[in-house]
């Protein structure tokens, strides 16, 4: 059997005060990378849901290796005498080959001694109705 804690709350005040280091300590536990926030909402006794809303209160974000937190850089506007030329690279990308070409050839011969070849690609739909009208003309 696990351990359990259990806290017992008395008097008239029913929620916790949490301080701005306390929900600080625990929105950075919750969030670090490969850390799971409802095991941690868990351990501490809180509503995942109130993890979420301190992080936005504290303005902190998630930084992991695959998304890095977007930083501004100061930029400085100076003018300028003369247009900067920007050099302009023409890529050629080579169009990509036609597949090799599969000549096929089907050979239908039907009852009434009627004959029906289809060379090439064809449309399923079309052959059917070419070998249909063949055998309804043999």
């Amino acid at each position: 059997m696990a351990y359990q804690r259990l806290e017992v709350l008395t008097g008239t005040e029913r929620r916790r005060k949490w301080s701005d280091a306390e929900k600080a300590r625990l929105v950075e536990a919750a969030f670090r990378p490969g850390i799971v926030v409802k095991e941690v909402a868990r351990r501490f006794g809180v509503h995942e849901s109130l993890l979420y809303r301190w992080r936005r209160q504290l303005g902190a974000s998630v930084s992991t290796v695959d998304s890095p937190v977007p930083v501004f850089a100061p930029v400085q506007l100076a003018p300028v005498d003369e247009p900067m030329a920007v050099p302009v690279v023409e890529a050629t990308i080579p169009a990509p080959s036609p597949p090799a070409a599969l000549v096929a050839e089907i050979s239908v011969l039907l009852p009434g001694g009627v004959e029906v070849r289809l060379r090439g690609s064809v449309d399923l739909a079309l052959a059917k109705a070419v070998i249909r009208a063949a055998g309804d003309a043999g």
